[in-house]
């Protein structure tokens, strides 16, 4: 886990292990200040933006888009 400020926002992004084979979403990327997630009978979800990549800037560049997109 590592934390970057960009643009005023506190970005988290996170190191995932995918399955083998499913290996196009390795990294993720949260505004930590914002960031919430909740538990339901369906298992954990967010309605918070959640950056994917390949590499570490690829989910930071993915989260500031669906930001600029509120």
């Amino acid at each position: 886990m590592s934390f970057h400020q960009i643009n005023g926002i506190r970005v988290r992004t996170t190191f995932e292990h995918p399955p083998i084979g499913l290996r196009s979403f390795d990294w993720s990327a949260v505004d930590d200040d914002t960031y919430d997630v909740d538990c339901d009978y369906d298992g954990y979800f967010s309605t918070c933006p959640i950056g994917h990549g390949e590499t570490e800037q690829e989910a930071i560049e993915d989260l500031l888009a669906q930001i600029d997109e509120e």
